[in-house]
């Protein structure tokens, strides 16, 4: 029976580890549910991105599908502007010149490229001059967020990437913004854990719903009149080590119209 092994875009990180990779193995079972092939090992790689082994008669029709709902690692040659990727935020507080997020580039080597802070100026700060600091706490940016971003300029003489937020990635900001909504960001919990957390904290009356990013990414949308930072405090009892972040729409449009109101008077 033929073999075939795919580096999938989901990583596995944080205290829950054994946790993620079943919880990826029934998601990706039920996938290819159709398919004669085994899911025979399921592992994370250098970077943390999923790695799976297939097995059967359709192992690399699996791995195909597999690819295409979550994207897979690539070579820095294969990149082309205009292309649409999906990857996860890496060292958020670092640098202040822009924010970096892996896209599975593996070759040469590990590469990950740049969203630069005129760019995230441009689309989230209506071209304002504020800081990338600024704008990683507006947003509640933190490491491992996924985000789908576009290609828009690979060099690889200087082995650099840049990139910009996809057309799909602005409209859900502006859809998050123009509900109104609170929402508590958490990276490192399946949604099974999320849940199980919200219902022993007893705010379960306090949620609309939660809304997978990621494996172990996600968005818990707050009811009108719950603030997130208030259920932060209460849920993360009971997911420990587990980043949250609040997102906030309506400080976000205050921000945004201060910051318009400034550029008027200059």
């Amino acid at each position: 029976m033929p073999i075939h092994s795919v580096i999938l875009l989901e990583k596995i990180y944080g205290p829950n580890k054994e946790i993620a990779i079943k919880a990826f193995h029934h998601i990706a079972a039920s996938l290819v549910r159709d398919l004669n092939v085994k899911i025979i090992g399921i592992e994370k790689d250098v970077k943390g991105w999923i790695k799976v082994t297939l097995n059967g008669e359709d192992a690399e029709a699996a791995k195909n599908y597999l690819a295409k709902e979550f994207y897979s690692t690539v070579l820095i040659n294969q990149l082309k502007n205009g292309d649409i990727r999906k990857g996860k935020l890496i060292d958020v507080e670092k640098y202040g010149y822009g924010i970096y997020i892996d896209i599975g580039v593996i070759s040469p080597r590990p590469k990950d490229a740049l969203i630069p802070l005129y760019v995230l100026r441009k689309q989230l700060a209506n071209n304002h001059k504020v800081s990338t600091r600024q704008i990683i706490k507006k947003y509640a940016f933190m490491d491992n967020l996924p985000l789908e971003v576009k290609i828009i300029d690979v060099d690889e003489r200087f082995d650099t990437i840049e990139v910009e937020l996809s057309e799909n990635q602005i409209k859900k900001y502006k859809k998050w913004i123009n509900q109104g909504l609170d929402r508590i960001i958490i990276c490192g919990a399946t949604r099974q854990m999320v849940r199980k957390a919200i219902i022993k904290s007893g705010h379960l009356q306090d949620i609309l719903s939660i809304e997978r990013l990621g494996l172990l990414e996600h968005t818990v949308v707050c009811k009108p009149g719950t603030t997130a930072q208030g259920l932060i405090a209460e849920i993360g009892k009971y997911l420990p080590k587990i980043p949250m972040k609040a997102f906030k729409p309506k400080e976000i449009k205050k921000w945004l119209e201060q910051l318009e109101n400034i550029n008027k008077k200059l």
